[in-house]
């Protein structure tokens, strides 16, 4: 089996042609967002994913366990009778798993989480195999054989395949192939125009590099923080919040902060009855998702802690969402809990983009709330 190392030096070959980084080659938090972001990590797979994890938040001091799913727990003890303070951010990205390899070499397969059936077709896409990743191509039909009456359709996902290039099972056996491997957009990390940065698996890598950073500068900064510190990164969200659940239990939080690629929609054919977080106006809030209220108390400590620092937080209202709050807030009789957001165009998909100010804000919003988050205002926080 080809070493983890070795499947990042894959990534970083397909790399080539994908944009060059420029003057920000240098800047820590590009080459952070641009590695994670390119590691595979479909829902269950989430391993590369996990080793970046474990090496930022070991050479930042903290200590590590897991929960029994996989899901990484990053563990800073802070003043003795301190609130448990729970921050999380999914390894895990949409994709797909190979079913079964036709007689004709093609791969059938099904959705891990949440996908248009039309954001499947004519992609390029990363097999992970025992014998290491592969690329292949969701096949489109030439148009020049399509009956014109169907050529508008959807393609359904029982129509879909994979080519790997294989002329039969066999060949594709022996490529390494077998039912039940992950499957991963293929979408290089590419830097748009002034800050703006276009990729695969911003839900949840985004919230990632925020957590992360945010450790980081507590560290480099040697900032008080009042309580003890759990830095979380869950498994397998994108297909029911599962290790969100596990590691909740695991950590025992007394309140607990997610964070997310947000909903912006600020494109074209987007309306604000859908969403309301944009692209460069700062981080988000989520005052409502399917799958959580948040405390309200908590909710307006945000906005609070936001004004005095002289961030913009963007709040958002929708629904067909759900994030590890929810599990959070579940926890025992309940815990406050909130879901925080860097705004991301076209989740789910192949490309999504995202803007460094807002991530930056983030990062900024998440070390001024923990630094204020002492035994008293949690308290306060969990009362009624």
């Amino acid at each position: 089996m080809r070493s983890l190392k070795t499947l990042f030096t894959f990534f970083a070959i397909l790399m080539i042609g994908a944009g060059s980084l420029d003057a920000q080659s240098e800047d820590r938090v590009v080459k952070l967002m641009e590695e994670l972001t390119n590691a595979p990590g479909p829902s269950g797979f989430e391993g590369p994913v996990r080793q970046v994890v474990e090496r930022e938040l070991r050479a930042l001091g903290a200590s590590i366990s897991h929960d029994g799913l996989g899901s990484v727990i990053g563990e800073v003890k802070g003043p003795n009778g301190g609130p448990r303070i729970m921050v999380t951010a999914h390894m895990d990205e949409v994709g797909l798993m190979v079913q079964h390899i036709r007689s004709d070499g093609f791969l059938r397969f099904k959705k891990l989480g949440g996908w248009f059936d039309q954001a499947l077709v004519d992609q390029r896409w990363t097999i992970v195999t025992k014998s290491g990743p592969l690329l292949g191509v969701s096949g489109l039909r030439t148009i020049h054989v399509t009956p014109r009456e169907v050529r508008n359709r959807v393609w359904p996902l029982e129509d879909l395949f994979i080519d790997v290039g294989a002329r039969s099972r066999e060949e594709a056996e022996a490529m390494g192939i077998r039912p039940g491997d992950p499957i991963a957009p293929w979408s290089p990390f590419t830097v748009l125009g002034e800050n703006r940065y276009a990729a695969k698996a911003w839900d949840d890598r985004a919230g990632l590099v925020v957590m992360i950073e945010a450790l980081r500068l507590i560290k480099e900064e040697d900032l008080t923080i009042p309580g003890d510190l759990f830095f979380v990164a869950t498994v397998q969200e994108e297909i029911g919040l599962r290790g969100g659940g596990t590691s909740t239990r695991r950590v025992r939080p007394d309140l607990g902060i997610s964070i997310e690629g947000g909903v912006s929609a600020d494109y074209p054919g987007a309306r604000p009855e859908q969403a309301q977080e944009r692209l460069g106006m700062g981080p988000g809030i989520f005052l409502m998702d399917s799958s959580m209220i948040p405390n309200q108390k908590l909710r307006d400590f945000f906005f609070e802690v936001a004004r005095q620092e002289g961030i913009p937080l963007q709040p958002n209202v929708l629904t067909g969402y759900g994030e590890d709050g929810a599990e959070i807030q579940r926890y025992d009789s309940g815990r406050p809990a909130v879901n925080i957001t860097v705004p991301a165009r076209y989740l789910h998909s192949h490309t999504g983009i995202i803007d460094r100010g807002d991530l930056d804000g983030a990062v900024k919003l998440l070390i001024a709330v923990l630094e204020r988050l002492d035994r008293v205002t949690v308290k306060e926080l969990s009362s009624f």
